[in-house]
C-alpha cells in the first residue's frame, strides 16, 4: 500500500512549509492525530528530509519519531545517520541516539547521543571527529588522525566545531590533550586562527620554528603573521598581506630582524636592523588603462639568502601606467634597482624617471601592407656615473606577398631616429664611471634599413602524419657604423645570438645599439605533427655580413666574424610523457660547439625525469671570460596515491663542483599533509656559507590550512 499525504490542512504544521510523507504503508489515527509510516519511509519538510524504516508523526505535538536505518538530510548537505531519532519544530530540534554525520566535505562526526537545537546547534556526547577516509578493508581500523571529546558542539550559524576535553589520536594512539579546541566546519573556506608550526634546521640559522597566525580580515583581504624563531639569529618577524579590490590586487610581503651582519671586509656589525619588503599592485582604471607598481628593497645584499626569503640577484622597484587598445600599446613607467651581488656598486645602478613608450600597428590595407611606429623617451640617471636623456622613433612599413606557387615574400622598410643628451660618457670604453676621455652634450643617429624575406614552404600529408619544410632567406640593407661612441649602451648589454633572433632586424635587445651593416641570413625550418597531437620541429641557420668583421660584437657573441656561428634548435613534444629541446650554436670553421642547451622531460608522474644542460664557450660573466658548463637533474615520483618524492641536483661541470641539491618527501591525502624537504648548497658569498637545511611541515585538514582569496 502506498499513500502520500499533504499536511496543509493540519494545524500542527507550518502552513507555509507542508510536510510530505511517503512510505510502503501509512496508517492515520484520526482520534490520536498520529500518522504511522513503515517501509521505505520518507518525510520531507522544507529543505530537510528524513529516511527510515519506521516513523510515527504526532500532529498534535509536531513530534517525529523514527527508528531503523535513519538518514536525515540537512539543507547544508550534511547527512545524519542514526538508530533512533525524535525531532520537533519542523525537523529542526530533537534527540538522536548512536549518531553518525557525514559532513559536506566527507568529514565524519560520530557520538553516542546528540541533541539538535533550532537546526543550527548540535551537541554531541562522547564524540569523535575526523576528515580521514576509513580503511576499505577494515572500516573499524582507526583513521590516520581523529579528535575525541566528551562534548562536541557544532554551531552552523558561526560555522564552528568546538570540543571540551579533547584528545588527538594518530593511528589510534592519543598524542595531545587539550581542555578546549575549536576549528571551522567544512563550509568555511577562510577563518582566522593559528596554523600548525613548521620545524626546520640549518647550519646558518640553527633550529628554526615558525608558528603562523592567519587573520581573515574580511571577504577581500587577509594577513598572515609568520614569525620565525632561530637559535642562531634570534627572532625574525615576517608577514604577508593580500587585498583584492573590485578592479585590482595588492600584496605586501615583509620581514625584519635585529641580528649580526658580516661586512665585505670581514668585520661583523652587531645588532644591525635587517629586513626587506616585496610588494606588488595591479589596478584597472577602465577597459583600456591600468596602473601598478613593484616594490622590492632590502637593507643589505645577503639578507634574503641568509634567511631563505629569496635568491634574486637584483631587486626592482617600479611604477607604471599602461593602456591596450586594438593593436596599439602605450606605457609610462619609472624604475630603479638594488643589486644583491658582491661586485656591483648600487651607486652605478641606473634609475629611470620617467620612460614613455608608444607602439602603433595599423590594420592591413588592400594589399596587406601595415604601418607601425615605435616611439620612446626616457631619462636615465645614476648616483655616480654617466647620465642620458633619449628620444627614439622607429617607423616601419611591411608588405607581405604570396606567389602563385605558394612562395612567400615580405618587404620591410624601417628607419630609426634617436636623439641623446648625455653626460660623462666614456668614448674609448663602456665603463659607467668617467675614465679617460668623456663626452657631454648632444648626439644621435638616423639608421635606415630595408629587408626582403623569402620563404617557400613545402607541405605534405600522409595518413596521420603532416610535415612542412621551409627554406628561409632574408636580405637586409643598412649603413655601416651607426653606433657612435658618444651613445652609451645601457639597455643592450645582454646580447644573445640564437635561432630566435636570427631573422630579427635588430638582434640587440634594446634601443641603444643597432645591428648595422648589410647582411643576408638564411636557414631551413622543418615542422611535423600527428593527428594524436605529437609535434616536432627543427631550425638551422646562419648569417653573413658583407662588411666583414664587426667592431661592435664581442669575440664570443657568434657575430664577430663576417660569417656568423650556425644556430638552431631541435624540438620534440609528445603527448606520451616525453619532450626535448636542443638549442645549439656552432663555430662555422670546425663545427665546434660554442653553445649547447638541452631540456628534457621524460616519464609519467610515477617516475618523471627533468634534465637541463647548458654549455657556453668563453661566456662573459662579470667582465671575466671563461667557459660555463652546468647541468641540473630533477627526479620526481608519484610513488603511490599519497606518497610523492621530488629531488634535484645542480653541478658546475666547468668548475668540477656541486652547486646545490634537494630532496623532498611528501605525504598528501584527504586529511593530512606531511611535507619534508632537505636542501644542500655549496656556494659561498660573504656571510652566505655552504648550508644544510631541513624543514618539516605538518598540516591537518581543518586545523591549519590556507586557501587563497
Amino acid at each position: 500500500m502506498s499513500h502520500k499525504s499533504s499536511a496543509q490542512s493540519v494545524d500542527g504544521i507550518n502552513e507555509d512549509i507542508p510536510a510530505l510523507i511517503s512510505a510502503d504503508e501509512v496508517i492515520y489515527d484520526e482520534g490520536l492525530g498520529v500518522v504511522t509510516a513503515s517501509g521505505n519511509v520518507e518525510i520531507s519538510q522544507g529543505e530537510r528530509t528524513v529516511l527510515a524504516n519506521s516513523v510515527s508523526y504526532n500532529m498534535n505535538t509536531n513530534v517525529v519519531s523514527a527508528t531503523g536505518n535513519i538518514s536525515l538530510l540537512e539543507p547544508s548537505g550534511d547527512i545524519v545517520f542514526a538508530e533512533h531519532v525524535e525531532l520537533t519544530d519542523n525537523l529542526k530540534e530533537g534527540f538522536i541516539r548512536d549518531i553518525r554525520i557525514l559532513l559536506t566535505d566527507r568529514s565524519r562526526l560520530a557520538a553516542s547521543t546528540g541533541q539538535l537545537t533550532s537546526g543550527n546547534i548540535s551537541v554531541f556526547s562522547n564524540g569523535v571527529f575526523s576528515p580521514c577516509e576509513l580503511c576499505k578493508d577494515d572500516p573499524s581500523k582507526a583513521p590516520i588522525w581523529q579528535l575525541k571529546a566528551k562534548k562536541i558542539v557544532h554551531n552552523k550559524t558561526s560555522q564552528t566545531i568546538k570540543y571540551d576535553h579533547a584528545w588527538m589520536e594518530i593511528f589510534g594512539v592519543p598524542v595531545i590533550y587539550t581542555p578546549y579546541l575549536a576549528h571551522p566546519d567544512p563550509t568555511v573556506k577562510r577563518r582566522s586562527g593559528f596554523l600548525l608550526p613548521t620545524y626546520g634546521n640549518s647550519n646558518q640559522l640553527g633550529i628554526t620554528l615558525q608558528i603562523p597566525y592567519y587573520w581573515a580580515i574580511d571577504e577581500s583581504s587577509e594577513f598572515l603573521f609568520a614569525p620565525i624563531a632561530t637559535t642562531k639569529q634570534g627572532i625574525v618577524l615576517a608577514g604577508e598581506y593580500e587585498k583584492k579590490f573590485n578592479k585590482g590586487d595588492l600584496s605586501i610581503e615583509a620581514s625584519a630582524t635585529i641580528a649580526d651582519r658580516d661586512e665585505n671586509n670581514g668585520n661583523v656589525e652587531k645588532d644591525e636592523f635587517r629586513g626587506q619588503i616585496i610588494s606588488e599592485g595591479r589596478f584597472d582604471l577602465d577597459k583600456t588603462w591600468r596602473w601598478g607598481f613593484n616594490a622590492e628593497r632590502a637593507t643589505d645584499d645577503t639578507y634574503g639568502r641568509v634567511y631563505g626569503f629569496n635568491t634574486d640577484s637584483e631587486l626592482e622597484t617600479s611604477a607604471f601606467i599602461e593602456g591596450f587598445r586594438g593593436r596599439n600599446f602605450a606605457r609610462l613607467d619609472s624604475y630603479t634597482f638594488q643589486s644583491t651581488r658582491n661586485d656591483i656598486n648600487d651607486s652605478e645602478n641606473p634609475y629611470v624617471l620617467p620612460r614613455a613608450q608608444y607602439n602603433f600597428q595599423s590594420q592591413p590595407g588592400v594589399t596587406g601592407a601595415t604601418y607601425r611606429l615605435d616611439a620612446n623617451a626616457q631619462a636615465l640617471g645614476r648616483s655616480e656615473g654617466r647620465d642620458s636623456r633619449r628620444v627614439s622613433l622607429i617607423g616601419g612599413w611591411d608588405l607581405p606577398y604570396t606567389g602563385s606557387w605558394g612562395d612567400q615574400y615580405k618587404l620591410t622598410t624601417q628607419i630609426q631616429t634617436d636623439g641623446y643628451w648625455v653626460n660623462g660618457v666614456n668614448t674609448e670604453n663602456d665603463e659607467i664611471r668617467k675614465n679617460g676621455d668623456s663626452y657631454t652634450g648632444f648626439t644621435g643617429r638616423v639608421f635606415p634599413q630595408i629587408a626582403l624575406e623569402w620563404r617557400f614552404p613545402f607541405a605534405s600529408h600522409r595518413g596521420n602524419f603532416s610535415q612542412t619544410i621551409e627554406p628561409i632567406v632574408q636580405g637586409v640593407l643598412a649603413p655601416n657604423g651607426s653606433n657612435p661612441n658618444e651613445i652609451p649602451n645601457d639597455d643592450s648589454r645582454d646580447f644573445e645570438f640564437d635561432d630566435a633572433s636570427l631573422f630579427s632586424l635588430n638582434r640587440f635587445a634594446g634601443t641603444d645599439r643597432v645591428d648595422s651593416g648589410s647582411r643576408v641570413s638564411y636557414g631551413v625550418k622543418w615542422t611535423a605533427s600527428t593527428v594524436s597531437g605529437n609535434q616536432a620541429d627543427f631550425l638551422i641557420g646562419q648569417s653573413y655580413r658583407f662588411s666583414g668583421k664587426s667592431n661592435l660584437h664581442e669575440e664570443n657573441s657568434g657575430l664577430k666574424d663576417a660569417v656568423s656561428d650556425i644556430v638552431g634548435h631541435i624540438g620534440i613534444y609528445t603527448i606520451d610523457n616525453f619532450s626535448a629541446l636542443y638549442r645549439f650554436r656552432f663555430d662555422p670553421d670546425d663545427l665546434g660547439a660554442n653553445r649547447n642547451e638541452i631540456e628534457v622531460n621524460i616519464g609519467p608522474a610515477a617516475l618523471n625525469l627533468d634534465l637541463d644542460y647548458v654549455f657556453l664557450k668563453d661566456d662573459n660573466i662579470d667582465g671575466e671570460t671563461s667557459d660555463r658548463e652546468e647541468v641540473k637533474i630533477g627526479i620526481n615520483s608519484q610513488m603511490t596515491k599519497y606518497w610523492s618524492l621530488n629531488s634535484s641536483y645542480t653541478r658546475d661541470i666547468d668548475a668540477d663542483s656541486s652547486r646545490e641539491a634537494s630532496l623532498g618527501l611528501i605525504y598528501h591525502d584527504e586529511c593530512i599533509i606531511i611535507d619534508s624537504q632537505y636542501s644542500r648548497t655549496w656556494f659561498q658569498d660573504r656571510e652566505v656559507e655552504p648550508d644544510n637545511r631541513f624543514m618539516v611541515e605538518l598540516t591537518f585538514k581543518h586545523l591549519g590550512t590556507i586557501q587563497p582569496l
